[in-house]
């Protein structure tokens, strides 16, 4: 009799030994290779393989400030602190057509600048770019001391990078070069400014 009820334990013993082992194996199995997982997996990939998407304000109007500064090329020690506001119309590959005015005074002296202008930015892809081209054509009422006063053309062409941007607003950085149309002052004979500039800027 007891031989009997050792076999029976023995037999019970290892029937819950094995079934302890397949479950443990068939719970490891469903989580390498079950489909709640595969299906996560699957879906991870997807987002992975999609282009990042850039949130781009939704509103056609937009208005912005940007503030940087010019370096002078042409000798006159006009180098600049350059601060602007603009505003216009935005779509698609259009980033902004409308209209600017900046103010720019010089470093070395009293001479001040202000250029009004027509300002086009161009996206290289539609509504998810991360650069674009920015272009601006105008005039500039240029003060040049207390007793000289003209009016110039003014252009400025650069390539801008996107920067935080959000559903309500940008900010972004523009490297470029700027053209100031003066007339000859004091000992200089040049009749024109021309150098590089940098500009950080957001717009709503």
């Amino acid at each position: 009799m007891n031989v009997i009820n050792q076999l029976l334990r023995y037999i019970l013993i290892a029937t819950f030994m094995a079934a302890t082992t397949v479950s443990a194996q068939t719970l490891a199995k469903n989580e390498t290779s079950g489909l709640p997982r595969t299906t996560e997996t699957t879906a991870t990939a997807q987002v992975d393989n999609q282009a990042p998407i850039i949130n781009t304000p939704t509103r056609p109007i937009a208005f912005g400030v940007e503030a940087g500064a010019s370096i002078d090329f042409s000798g006159t020690e006009c180098s600049c602190i350059d601060i602007d506001i603009y505003g216009g119309y935005r779509k698609g590959y259009i980033k902004l057509l409308g209209l600017g005015m900046g103010i720019h005074p010089s470093f070395a002296n009293s001479r001040l600048f202000i250029p009004i202008y027509a300002i086009f930015r161009c996206n290289f892809k539609e509504n998810n770019s991360r650069f674009f081209a920015d272009v601006k054509a105008g005039l500039s009422i240029n003060e040049l001391n207390s007793k000289t006063h003209n009016t110039g053309a003014y252009a400025s062409a650069g390539i801008g990078c996107n920067l935080f941007q959000n559903r309500k607003l940008q900010s972004y950085v523009i490297v470029g070069y700027t053209y100031t149309q003066i007339v000859p002052f004091g000992t200089y004979n040049e009749n024109a400014l021309h150098g590089a500039s940098i500009r950080i800027g957001i717009n709503f």
